[in-house]
């Protein structure tokens, strides 16, 4: 996507303001800011500012027409219709109250072809915009823009989700971007197919956050009516043992922490299926190991660890093209086998996993080669971690090096073997660390995918292959290649990329939490940015509590497991997933 310049929409020249025909005791005006913020051949984003500059507003609507035969095709923060070129936006439950001098903001993805030239005027509560408010100064002193504070509540948020996959949350609690979009009406987070679970069962698996919001959750790949979900989130988090403490992981919390504090260009948001748990007990440290070998040495028991982390990693679309950082929701506690220290991390932070911009080849033809710069990372301050190998997807070489008979080494047999389709994995790696006042943290993770749906194609349109397509092909598939081809062969048909039928979709996964120690000194309460860095022992604006306890001497490698989360088919799970 090609970061644009903001536009800002004025009469005249400057913020724009909307005038109510309201009676003329009631104060009215707005400022609309309207910034493209990223664009490509057939699709944009957009991101709308509203600031109320007269009277309270209990709820709002904002509307505006488009010139250019432009589509909003998904909303965040409003429920957004459209008819012809008119678009409607009207408030959510969480953001319907604007005092004055109030601001909100909403967002939204849109297509376009031709021209996508930005809109010339606003209404707001049916006035159009003009630049200042009508009867003169408002009725009361402007305030501070309306943006929570993400600061910890002075008094506990509710915690849990007593209603989780049998009720809707209560009336008026607040949501999350997160939740609504997969579950409002017009929300694209969750779409169902015939016969699989409505919006409404799916809306069912929530939770509070940290911040006393409701967020999507786990939730098993098939309800308990029988109905599929067509795609999973990993393993059942009230299997570990840490759940009594971590409860269920809230789904996109740090993205909501950056609405909340951060501006609009450094938003990061991610898809509803790419959220993925994994859950542990008893993992094994083995003296040693410091994981180069695919399968653990054998030797002295040092520790053992209890896992609970929910990582965001879609493998079916462009995203990780050129976005590094995805969330990661960790909770692991580990005690050593001699003497009993334990070491824990409770820690939430959107990682970055490699530079930010592009990724490198992935085992198939090598891995980490030559780094491939793709396109400006949303956002675009990202950081980047430069000590992992960082995100390895697979690329036009792969397809080259089957080709060709290029070998490679499989732990899995003793001599090389050919590269075939179905060795086009992912693997992430990052390296992520917290020091402040006698605190050291690290961890150093992988995620690693053995059948993703997509690989890195520069010639498609996103440059996004489909890899069950190359089976299709005079290439030499292997395993997974073989069934698709059996399937073909038995219907006459052949299998589309987010057919449940195929194996590339991303349920085969090995979750390594990999390096982990814990030295800490100083208070197991530490604040920092959604990124983990700015250590405090107090919160601040956009913080995020942390929780790091014990003082392990030495860094562990954590084995973590590898599951198979498609193996039944009557679960009906599918890609994108």
């Amino acid at each position: 996507m090609t970061a644009l310049a903001a536009t800002t929409v004025a009469a005249g020249a400057g913020i724009v303001a909307a005038i109510t025909a309201q009676p003329a005791a009631a104060a009215a005006g707005c400022g609309v800011t309207y910034t493209v913020a990223s664009q490509w051949n057939n699709g944009f984003t957009a991101n709308v500012s509203v600031r109320n500059l007269g009277d309270p507003l209990t709820s709002w609507t904002l509307t505006w027409a488009y010139a250019n035969g432009q589509q909003v095709t998904q909303a965040w923060n409003a429920t957004v219709s459209q008819s012809g070129g008119q678009v409607t936006a009207r408030s959510v439950s969480y953001n319907g109250s604007l005092g004055t001098g109030a601001t909100t903001s909403f967002g939204f993805n849109g297509s376009w072809s031709g021209t996508n030239s930005s809109p010339t005027s606003f209404s707001l509560n049916g006035t159009t915009c003009t630049g200042a408010p009508v009867t003169g100064n408002p009725t009361s002193s402007p305030t501070t823009p309306n943006t929570s504070p993400s600061v910890p509540p002075s008094s506990p948020p509710p915690t849990g989700s007593p209603a989780w996959g049998r009720g809707l949350p209560p009336a008026g609690a607040a949501h999350s971007m997160a939740y609504h979009i997969v579950a409002a009406s017009d929300g694209t987070g969750y779409t169902p197919r015939a016969n699989e679970c409505s919006r409404e069962i799916h809306a069912r698996y929530w939770t509070y956050g940290p911040d006393g919001k409701v967020y999507p959750t786990w939730h098993p790949p098939r309800d308990p009516s029988g109905c599929s979900f067509g795609h999973e989130h990993g393993d059942d988090p009230r299997t570990s043992d840490l759940y009594s403490t971590a409860s269920w992981p809230p789904f996109g919390y740090t993205s909501e922490v950056m609405l909340d504090s951060m501006p609009q260009s450094s938003h990061r948001h991610e898809d509803h299926v790419g959220h993925k748990v994994l859950a542990v007990n008893n993992s094994n440290v083995i003296q040693g190991d410091n994981g180069t070998s695919f399968f653990p040495p054998q030797g002295t028991v040092i520790a053992t660890c209890d896992i609970l982390l929910k990582f965001h990693q879609g493998t079916h679309s462009p995203d990780a093209f050129s976005n590094n950082v995805h969330e990661l929701l960790l909770n692991q506690r580990c005690t050593a086998s001699n003497g009993g220290q334990v070491t824990e991390a409770r820690y939430n932070a959107m990682i970055p996993l490699g530079r930010a911009g592009g990724f490198s080849p992935s085992e198939c033809p090598g891995f980490g080669g030559q780094f491939i710069n793709v396109q400006s990372a949303v956002p675009a301050d990202s950081p980047s971690d430069t000590r992992s190998l960082g995100r390895l997807i697979t690329e036009p070489g792969c397809v080259q090096a089957i080709r060709e008979g290029r070998t490679h080494n499989d732990p899995l047999y003793p001599n090389p073997v050919p590269f075939t389709v179905s060795d086009m994995d992912d693997f992430w790696f990052s390296d992520v660390s917290v020091t402040g006042s006698g605190l050291n943290f690290r961890i150093a993770p992988l995620f690693y995918v053995v059948n993703p749906s997509r690989y890195y194609d520069p010639s498609k349109p996103n440059r996004l292959g489909r890899i069950v397509d190359l089976c299709y092909t005079d290439l030499a598939g292997g395993d997974y290649c073989n069934q698709v081809r059996q399937i073909t062969q038995q219907t006459g048909q052949q299998i589309a990329w987010d057919d449940p039928r195929s194996p590339f979709k991303g349920t085969l996964r090995e979750f390594r939490p990999g390096s982990f120690s814990v030295q800490n000194s100083g208070p197991t309460t530490v604040y920092t940015d959604v990124y983990g860095r700015n250590a405090s022992s107090t919160p601040f604006t956009g913080s995020i509590r942390q929780y790091f306890s014990g003082n392990g001497g030495t860094t562990m490698y954590v084995r973590g497991s590898t599951k198979d989360y498609g193996s039944n088919s009557a679960d009906g799970i599918r890609a994108p997933n």
